[in-house]
């Protein structure tokens, strides 16, 4: 069942695509995904246990959030520079591979990125202990270095003269992608949290 919401969602924003005439949907589409997966899973279980409860709440916010801000930075601008050379690379072949390769096998990445939140949502029904603190913590961790390093990255690209510029300040000092980094980070911490239950060791996939 989850699977099959996942594709029915995948195909309903490449229909959209096709409409909008733009592929950067899928970028807005991804963080929107893992909070239907999420919320999906812990109704189709009925399991509202604390920690199911809390682990949604979490992905809600780093999902909403990521796709906000996608949305935000592609708002009034043409399409993409990395799909719209794939629209010009493709050719004939255009949409039966952007639906294939951005839509599709996005939606698998997706299903198998959520494991640990679908290990907790199904099967995580033991009581808050460590592991649970210790999740949230580097979950927290790895959503202020994402939050804090795009808009850090947002600011230095709106001051002209770093027009061609590497941005080297703030947390782009130490990390070269320090979003990215952040990103990893939360769902590290989120596989933590999904260790306590009976599928967390093969949630290690996602």
């Amino acid at each position: 069942l989850l699977a099959f919401t996942l594709f029915i969602y995948m195909n309903a924003w490449f229909l959209l695509s096709l409409i909008r005439k733009r592929n950067d949907l899928a970028d807005v589409a991804w963080g929107i995904g893992f909070v239907l997966l999420a919320w999906t899973s812990i109704f189709l279980s009925q399991d509202f246990e604390i920690r199911s409860l809390i682990v949604n709440l979490l992905v809600t916010i780093w999902g909403l959030r990521l796709a906000w801000h996608i949305y935000k930075r592609n708002k009034g601008k043409p399409e993409d520079y990395r799909y719209l050379a794939w629209r010009q690379q493709w050719g004939k072949w255009f949409y039966i591979r952007s639906y294939l390769q951005i839509y599709l096998l996005q939606g698998l990445f997706l299903f198998i990125i959520s494991l640990p939140i679908l290990a907790i949502n199904i099967q995580g029904s033991s009581e808050i202990g460590l592991f649970d603190f210790l999740g949230i913590t580097v979950w927290l961790i790895g959503f202020f270095f994402e939050v804090v390093g795009d808009w850090q990255l947002k600011q230095f690209i709106k001051e002209p003269t770093n027009k061609g510029k590497l941005i080297t300040t703030g947390l782009w000092q130490y990390s070269r992608h320090p979003n990215y980094f952040g990103e990893v980070t939360q769902w590290w911490g989120i596989w933590l949290i999904a260790l306590v239950t009976p599928l967390g060791w093969i949630s290690l996939l996602g």
